[in-house]
């Protein structure tokens, strides 16, 4: 059992804050230059908590029990999907030319955690269920 899914479910529960707050910001400003800083900074912090949690989850990976992986993953898919429309609002923003480096480095944060999110998948449920793999594993951990 994993001793810091509290800590864990409270990385989720941030990015999926920033992520909110940073699309709420992407229409609530006129003046362009104060539009970028603001946007571009709640991106950043978008971006900083997303690394941050899967740096967090990759460091306890494998302490993750089925159950707590499938909670996890059900919080991971509501927050994909805000993350998805954040990149896509800022794609289509006017702002996009003041802020590139922000988004692709918002675009590789969003990446990491989808493929943390298919290792969790694949590793901690899948792969954690399967009789096969299980018994093979067994053999291996006999022969050492």
């Amino acid at each position: 059992m994993c001793t810091c899914i509290a800590e864990i479910k409270a990385s989720y529960t941030q990015v999926r804050k920033q992520a909110e707050y940073a699309v709420e910001k992407s229409y609530d400003i006129d003046d362009f230059l104060d539009a970028v800083n603001v946007v571009k900074k709640q991106v950043a912090l978008v971006t900083d908590e997303t690394n941050a949690l899967v740096e967090l989850v990759r460091n306890h990976f494998t302490e993750i029990t089925v159950a707590e992986a499938e909670d996890l993953l059900a919080l991971s898919g509501p927050i994909q999907k805000k993350m998805q429309q954040v990149y896509l609002n800022l794609l289509r923003s006017p702002l996009l030319v003041g802020m590139e480096q922000t988004v692709e480095l918002y675009r590789q944060s969003m990446s990491d955690f989808d493929e943390l999110c298919r290792d969790m998948r694949t590793f901690n449920v899948n792969l954690a269920q399967d009789t096969e793999f299980q018994r093979v594993s067994a053999m291996l951990n006999d022969l050492l």
